[in-house]
């Protein structure tokens, strides 16, 4: 699995290289032409996207043109979720059990580990209101090569299989309403349902291409040597959506229970994505 994961990523970093190179490739040969592109930039620097790398170029004194990648390293986190354990309500009598399933060794809770990861490239068009200074306003858009921003998963491999082998033999408790469902593990408002080797996992999405507006300072071509460029802005990437790993089915508030968890709480309510940055722009010619 990792290594599909790895071949993907590696797949989609050589589709944005080669959009970058194509256009990089079309602005020399305008320039060529028409004398406008006369002069480009490399930079490179960190923001809220990670580490971040553009080509830039100047049409005229009042408008730039940055295209480039955004790479952030995966950002973990833990937590702990609690089952919904029929047990608390209807005290199974152990003879009730099926073979090897104790109510002692059942888990009540389950350890997680969740992953924010993400690879964008961006072209951006800065519109500079005076010439002679740095100030500009930003538009363009970033372009993901996965919609997939956040993953949750239990931390030890097959820990809820015990739960599974319960879920799996459900009709053996008599004693408990059919009506009151299977033992799920509680991630914020969401249950989800452990799979057959005793794993939850969930994930959460956003759009792939994503509109950007910004302001900032500094100009993406120095005058000449070298200068810094920051911005500040947002890009839209839409109402995030939350997915059950095991069943591939989007989660809705509809019978949800509980509060938020973590980094979910924060990413499931927000629509825009904060981006800050602070690069080195050196001019190249």
């Amino acid at each position: 699995m990792k290594k599909l994961i790895l071949k993907n990523s590696f797949i989609e970093m050589k589709k944005l290289l080669l959009c970058a190179c194509m256009v990089m490739t079309l602005m020399a040969l305008n320039a060529q032409d028409s004398g406008i592109f006369s002069h480009y930039s490399l930079s490179g620097g960190i923001g809220t996207t990670g580490f971040t790398a553009d080509f830039g170029t100047m049409v005229g004194n009042h408008i730039g043109l940055r295209g480039g990648i955004d790479y952030m390293p995966k950002i973990n986190y833990s937590d702990e979720l609690d089952l919904n354990h029929v047990f608390d309500d209807y005290h199974i009598d152990p003879n009730y059990l099926p073979d090897g399933i104790d109510v002692a060794d059942m888990p009540t809770t389950v350890d997680v580990k969740g992953t924010f990861d993400s690879f964008t490239g961006h072209a951006l068009l800065d519109l500079y209101p005076s010439s002679d200074h740095g100030f500009h306003i930003t538009l363009g858009a970033y372009f993901a090569g996965k919609e997939k921003v956040l993953y949750a998963r239990n931390q030890e491999e097959g820990s809820l299989m015990m739960v599974s082998d319960f879920n799996a033999r459900r009709g053996a408790f008599a004693l408990v309403p059919e009506s009151y469902g299977l033992v799920t593990a509680r991630m914020g408002k969401y249950d989800l349902m452990p799979d057959d080797n005793g794993n939850v996992n969930a994930y959460v999405t956003v759009k792939k291409i994503r509109p950007y507006a910004g302001l900032g300072f500094g100009r993406a071509v120095p005058n000449s040597g070298l200068n810094c460029q920051f911005d500040l802005g947002v890009q839209f990437w839409g109402t995030p959506k939350v997915y059950d790993g095991v069943s591939g089915q989007q989660l809705t508030d509809e019978g949800a229970q509980g509060e938020d968890h973590g980094l979910l709480k924060i990413i499931r309510k927000v629509s825009v994505y904060p981006v800050v940055s602070l690069r080195l722009c050196g001019r190249l010619f």
